[in-house]
């Protein structure tokens, strides 16, 4: 191990100093991969999770039928990237038009879910004020919906309100994500679509690691295998702290901890290939090819989701996120490509931070993580919001970051004396691909 440990020390240190090293380090990963620095837990989280043993059917059944009969969204709903997100709303656990509200997202989660009110309360502020309307709690659980906005004319002044993919890309959306593609890459570039061939390699990596079934430990390694991907494909690949290195990697837990089936012999639940597919929307030709079918995404019947008990909460995503930095820590590098293909560059932390973290094995702490992210977005929302309105503050936002904003980010840890963060336009003017957008030419498609 120590000497694992201390290559990976030597590697870290070329990389920062020498750029073709860098490239060099990114090609042969390629071509062997580097195993995780620490395995990643096979029930990761709190340590609860590992000895759960309990099941009830009664409140665990998820209905699939009346209300919640699964329908083929019409021409004006919208659906996303998020395959439980697409998922509850052909079920009417969230509108079936596609967009969101705080209301929804708390109650429709946990009833699909167990997807607890400390994650749902997070996950609502983060989203609703990067991609959608933080006055109205409304947000696009796809692209841009004109039906999010509630200020009039005022709304017009803050921008384009962009939801969750396309032009919502680096806000809550980022690259290397389970089965969607890389906003800025040069082909498979919708990040709302799915991409067969990604789920394929997910699906064959469980088959060589499981037998099939697809894990949390899969699950971790496809990530890993991802962001090798789009450093290798994508000239504009990057990671920032939230969209790069929590939210990305949360999403991949979520593919387990939040949409496996539960039953008296799994408790802890089971995500076959059959589940998955049916979740992501996929199905399989006569020649045994995986079908992507755009927002067809679907809970099976005779499903259960996690107990009462055993919710999925916001602590949990803090540790199994942190617990990936410890098992592989360069799927928790800010940083990007600088132009090119394989040409990673990691951004100093302790810079980022004001000294609060000077290094990715600062992040394997849950406590320190969750600082990290509240800095991150206590920097990057009024910094957003000020752009978007043109530099002038507009009265009616007036108490959103002291009203909204801080008590949904309360969740993430005290974090008293921490410095001020610094935002993605004052570290990342190096990265070309370090950008936000609000709208454009592009479909989402």
């Amino acid at each position: 191990m120590m000497h694992l440990l201390t290559l990976l020390a030597l590697e870290a240190s070329l990389v920062s100093a020498y750029p073709d090293i860098a490239r060099i380090v990114q090609a042969q990963r390629l071509d062997k991969r580097v195993p995780p620095v620490l395995p990643f837990p096979e029930y990761p989280g709190v340590p609860t999770h590992a000895l759960y043993d309990k099941f009830d059917a009664s409140s665990q059944y998820v209905s699939t039928s009346g209300d919640h009969a699964f329908q083929v969204p019409g021409p004006d709903d919208i659906r996303g990237p998020c395959a439980g997100l697409n998922a509850a709303a052909n079920h009417g656990y969230l509108p079936r038009t596609g967009i969101a509200t705080a209301e929804t997202v708390n109650t429709g989660l946990w009833q699909a879910y167990g997807l607890d009110a400390t994650a749902t309360l997070f996950l609502q502020t983060a989203t609703m004020f990067f991609d959608g309307d933080p006055v109205s709690g409304r947000w696009s659980i796809g692209y841009h919906s004109d039906k999010t906005q509630s200020l009039g004319a005022l709304g017009e002044l803050l921008g384009n309100e962009t939801g969750i993919c396309a032009y919502g890309h680096l806000k809550t959306e980022g690259d290397a994500s389970i089965t969607r593609g890389d906003w800025l890459a040069p082909t498979d570039n919708s990040n709302c679509a799915s991409y067969p061939q990604f789920a394929q390699e997910l699906l064959d990596l469980a088959k060589e690691r499981t037998g099939g079934n697809l894990t949390p430990r899969v699950l971790a390694e496809h990530q890993y295998n991802r962001k090798l991907h789009s450093i290798a494909t994508n000239p504009f690949y990057f990671s920032p702290p939230y969209a790069g290195v929590a939210f990305t990697f949360g999403a991949h837990m979520f593919a387990y901890e939040l949409l496996a089936n539960h039953s008296a012999e799994y408790p802890r639940g089971i995500l076959t290939p059959e589940t998955f597919m049916s979740f992501f929307s996929y199905t399989r030709d006569e020649d045994g090819h995986l079908q992507y079918t755009y927002g067809h995404e679907r809970i099976p019947d005779n499903w259960y989701r996690r107990a009462d008990d055993d919710a999925w909460t916001l602590a949990d995503i803090l540790a199994s996120t942190a617990q990936q930095c410890a098992s592989y820590p360069t799927n928790c590098q800010v940083g990007g490509n600088t132009g090119e293909v394989n040409s990673f560059s990691g951004v100093d932390l302790g810079d980022v931070t004001g000294g609060f973290i000077n290094g990715v094995d600062d992040l394997s702490d849950p406590e320190k993580l969750g600082c990290f992210i509240s800095q991150n977005l206590q920097a990057e929302i009024p910094s957003f919001l000020d752009k978007v309105s043109g530099g002038n503050p507009l009265g009616q936002l007036d108490g959103l970051i002291s009203d909204k904003l801080l008590p949904g980010l309360a969740g993430l840890g005290e974090c008293k004396g921490i410095p001020e963060g610094r935002t993605m336009s004052e570290y990342g003017s190096s990265y070309p691909g370090a950008i936000y957008q609000f709208e454009g030419p592009r479909t989402p498609f």
